[in-house]
C-alpha cells in the first residue's frame, strides 16, 4: 500500500515546506529565537495563508503558489519592520527552586544538558508522526481515495474551485454554491493549502486533499501538542516523547473527525490550537505553569508574545472558528488563575491601583469573552444521543460517541497528570478545563433540549464529535504530565533500593531506566486495541464500495475521463446526492449544484429552473420547461450516478428524477456518450431543434 504513495512524496514535501517555512520566516524576522519556533511556525504559516487569500482577493490577484510566495516574504519584510520598534524581551529570573524541585530527578539529570529536551522532543515527534501517518494510510488507503461522507462534496469542490478561479479567500469561498453573494464566508485556509499541490499531483484534487490531511495531523498537531507540554511541563524529554505519543493515542482525534462529516477544516484548526493556549500561558507568565526554567517576560516580552498569539489566533478562524471557542472555554480557569494572582500579589503589597486596574481588566474581559461566545455560537441542533453518566464516563475513558476501545495506558497516565497537577498547584487549572470539555461533551451528547443546551454548546453545532475531539487538547499535556510523574516516582523509587542495596552509585541510572520503562510501555500500549474501532471506521468510509459510499471506483474512472468527452466551457446536470458534483473536483468541469441543498430545503424553491431540468431532461422536447432551463443554464451533459445517496432515504434526492437511472431505451432526451459500470455520461439531444 505504502509504494503507491512514495510517487506523492515531493508534493508532500512541498506541502511541508509550505506549512513551516513562511510561519519561520516570519518568527525570526519579527525577532523571535529558540527552538520553540520550529513547533509553533505551522500555525503562523496557516495565519499567512489565511490573509494572503484574504487580501489577494480584495485587490483582484489570483491566488496561488506564486503569490503565496510573494506574500509570504513581503509579510516576513513586515515583521521585519514591526519588529524594530519592539525591543527584544527578557525574562527575569524565576524563583529559586524549592526542595521539591531539587529532588526531582530529571531536574537533577536535565542539569547542564541542554540537549536533553530538544532530543525528546524530536523523538516524541518522530514518534507521533509515524504512528499518525501509518494510522491513517491504513484508514484511507490508497492515494486517490475520498472520505464517502457529506461535508467531503463541498470540501474537494472547493478545492478545485480555489485553483481554478484563483479565490482563496475566506471571505468569499462560498460563492462557489452561491455566486451572487458579496460576501460569502466560509473558512478557506484548508482548501488554500491542498490547493498549492494540486498541480504537483497530476493534477488530482484527491491525492492533495489526502496529503494536506497527511501533513497537518501526522505533523503539525503531534509538533504543537509538544510545544503546549513544553510551557506546561518544562524542558522534559519524558514529557515531550509522551506529548508526540499522545497525540496518536486518541480515537476522537484526528481519526474520528475524518469519518465524521467529515470535518477538515476542523483538523485543521484542533491541530494548532496546543499552540495558541501555550502562547496565551507564556505570555500569562510562570504563575500558571510547572516550567522551572520560565521567568516573567517583561513588557517588551510579552508584546512579541502577545503579537503572535494574535496572529495564531487569526490562523484559528482561518481554518475554523469554533477552535476558538474552545481556547475561550481555556482561557477563563487559566485567565482566571493568572488574575487571581496578579491581583493577591497587588493587594498584598498595599498597590490600591493595580488593584483596581485588575478588578476592571477582569471585568472587561468577561464582557469581551460573553460577546464573542454569543457571536461564534449557532442555532443549529444536534439531538442528544446518549445518557449523562455515560457520556460522563465515554468523555473520561476518551471512548466518545459509542466507542468501546479505551486506550487504558493513556487512562491511567492521565490520572497520574491531574493528581500530579494538584500537588503542583500551578497546573490546577489544566484539571479545571479538563473537566470543563469533558461537561461539554456531556451536554452535547446527553443534554436537555433547551436554551442553556444551546448557548453552552451550539458554537459546535451541538455536535458531540465535535466536542470529542477537543478533549486531547487537555488530555495530551495530562498524559506528558502523568508520564514524568510516573518515571520520577519510579525512579525515586530505584534509587532507594540502589541505596538499600549498598551500591548509592548505581541510583545515577534510576531515572533513565525508569524514563524508558514508562515511555517502553506507553508507546506500543497506546495503540494496542484503543484505535481498532476508530480504525474500522474510517476504513468504511473510505471505501470505494463501502455501504455508504457515494462514489464508486466505476464512477471515479468515469469523471477522470470527462475532460476528454467534454469541452472546457460545459456545464453538466448532476445530481448532488450521489456523487455527480464531484465531477468538478475531479474534471474540472462546472457543474449544476457544486454541494447539496441544506436540510429541509426544496428544489423547487431553491431554483424552479434547476427544478425543471432535474425533473424532465431525460424526456425533454423542444420548447419544454427543461429544455429552456437548460439553455438558460448552458447544460449539455447528463451524469447519471445511480440512487445511492448521501442520506439514503433524503427526499430531496429523489426529485433528481431525470438524471437517476436514466434509461436510454425510454428517456428518449438523452444519448449515451460514455459509461462505466453503472456509472453513465449522456448527452442531452432532445432540445436539438429538427
Amino acid at each position: 500500500m505504502l509504494t503507491q504513495w512514495w510517487p506523492y512524496l515531493p508534493a508532500f514535501a512541498v506541502l511541508l515546506a509550505v506549512l513551516w517555512l513562511p510561519g519561520l520566516a516570519l518568527l525570526w524576522a519579527f525577532g523571535q529565537r529558540g527552538g520553540r519556533i520550529l513547533l509553533t511556525a505551522p500555525a503562523i504559516s496557516v495565519a499567512v495563508v489565511g490573509v494572503t487569500g484574504v487580501v489577494l482577493d480584495l485587490v483582484g490577484i489570483p491566488y496561488g503558489a506564486l503569490s503565496q510566495a510573494v506574500s509570504a516574504v513581503v509579510l516576513a519584510a513586515l515583521a521585519w519592520l514591526a519588529g524594530r520598534f519592539v525591543p527584544h524581551g527578557r525574562h527575569t529570573p524565576p524563583p529559586p527552586a524549592g526542595p521539591a524541585a531539587v529532588e526531582d530527578p530529571e531536574a537533577r539529570i536535565d542539569g547542564g544538558r541542554r540537549w536533553l529536551f530538544p532530543a525528546g522532543a524530536a523523538a516524541g515527534l518522530a514518534v507521533g508522526a509515524v504512528l499518525l501517518v501509518r494510522r491513517m494510510v491504513s484508514v484511507i488507503g490508497v492515494p486517490e481515495a475520498m472520505a464517502q461522507r457529506w461535508d467531503n462534496v463541498f470540501h474537494l469542490n472547493a478545492i478545485r474551485y480555489v485553483v481554478e478561479s484563483g479565490n482563496g479567500s475566506t471571505l468569499t469561498l462560498n460563492r462557489m454554491t452561491d455566486p451572487e453573494r458579496t460576501i460569502a464566508l466560509y473558512p478557506a485556509a484548508w482548501h488554500q493549502l491542498a490547493s498549492l499541490v494540486v498541480p504537483l499531483t497530476g493534477d488530482n484534487v484527491f491525492v492533495a486533499h489526502n496529503l494536506t490531511l497527511l501533513a497537518v495531523a501526522g505533523l503539525v498537531w503531534p509538533a504543537a501538542c509538544i510545544f503546549l507540554v513544553r510551557c506546561l511541563v518544562g524542558r522534559s524529554p519524558v514529557a515531550a516523547v509522551a506529548a508526540g505519543t499522545a497525540s496518536a493515542g486518541f480515537g476522537v482525534f484526528p481519526l474520528g473527525l475524518m469519518a465524521w462529516g467529515p470535518l477538515f477544516p476542523n483538523i485543521l484548526a484542533l491541530a494548532i490550537l496546543p499552540v495558541a493556549l501555550g502562547l496565551l500561558v507564556r505570555v500569562l507568565g510562570p504563575g500558571v505553569t510547572a516550567d522551572r526554567t520560565e521567568g516573567f517576560p517583561d513588557p517588551a516580552g510579552r508584546v512579541r508574545l502577545a503579537a503572535s498569539l494574535v496572529v495564531t489566533m487569526g490562523a484559528l478562524f482561518v481554518s475554523q472558528p469554533n477552535a476558538f471557542l474552545s481556547l475561550l472555554v481555556a482561557a477563563v480557569p487559566l485567565g482566571a488563575t493568572a488574575w487571581w494572582l496578579g491581583l493577591r500579589t497587588a493587594a498584598r503589597a498595599g498597590r490600591r491601583g493595580p488593584a483596581l486596574a485588575l478588578a476592571a481588566l477582569g471585568a472587561g474581559l468577561v464582557v469581551v469573552w460573553l460577546v464573542l461566545w454569543n457571536v461564534l455560537s449557532t442555532a443549529f441542533v444536534w439531538a442528544p444521543i446518549t445518557t449523562v453518566p455515560r457520556a460522563v464516563g465515554e468523555a473520561l475513558l476518551y471512548g466518545a460517541n459509542g466507542r468501546e476501545d479505551v486506550p487504558w495506558v493513556l487512562v491511567v497516565l492521565t490520572a497520574a497528570g491531574i493528581y500530579a497537577a494538584i500537588t503542583r498547584r500551578r497546573l490546577r487549572w489544566v484539571v479545571v478545563v479538563h473537566l470543563v470539555l469533558v461537561h461539554l461533551y456531556a451536554t452535547a451528547a446527553a443534554g436537555e433540549d433547551g436554551p442553556f443546551r444551546q448557548w453552552l454548546v451550539g458554537g459546535w453545532y451541538t455536535d458531540s464529535y465535535r466536542l470529542a475531539a477537543t478533549l486531547p487538547l487537555t488530555a495530551v499535556p495530562l498524559v506528558a504530565l502523568g508520564a514524568s510523574h510516573v518515571a520520577g516516582a519510579l525512579a525515586r523509587g530505584l534509587s532507594a533500593l540502589a541505596a538499600f542495596a549498598g551500591r548509592p552509585g548505581a541510583g545515577r541510572a534510576a531515572y533513565p531506566v525508569a524514563a524508558v520503562v514508562v515511555l517502553g510501555l506507553a508507546v506500543p500500549l497506546s495503540q494496542v486495541d484503543s484505535l481498532t474501532q476508530a480504525t474500522r471506521w474510517g476504513k468504511q468510509y473510505y471505501a470505494w464500495e463501502g455501504p455508504e459510499s457515494i462514489l464508486t471506483r466505476d464512477e471515479y474512472e468515469l469523471l477522470q475521463e470527462i475532460d476528454e468527452l467534454t469541452e472546457p466551457g460545459d456545464v453538466i446536470a448532476v445530481n448532488p446526492w450521489n456523487g455527480g458534483s464531484l465531477a468538478y473536483a475531479v474534471a474540472e468541469r462546472a457543474v449544476t449544484q457544486y454541494h447539496v441543498e441544506a436540510p429541509g430545503q426544496e428544489l423547487r424553491a431553491l431554483d424552479p429552473d434547476l427544478h425543471a431540468l432535474a425533473t424532465g431532461i431525460d424526456v425533454a422536447t423542444p420548447g419544454s420547461p427543461a429544455c429552456a432551463a437548460a439553455q438558460e443554464l448552458d447544460v449539455r451533459w447528463v451524469l447519471d450516478f445511480g440512487t445511492q445517496f448521501l442520506v439514503p432515504d433524503a427526499r430531496q434526492a429523489r426529485e433528481y428524477s431525470g438524471v437517476n437511472a436514466v434509461d436510454p431505451q425510454v428517456d428518449t432526451g438523452l444519448e449515451l456518450a460514455a459509461r462505466e459500470g453503472e456509472a453513465a455520461l449522456y448527452e442531452v439531444v432532445g432540445c436539438d431543434a429538427p
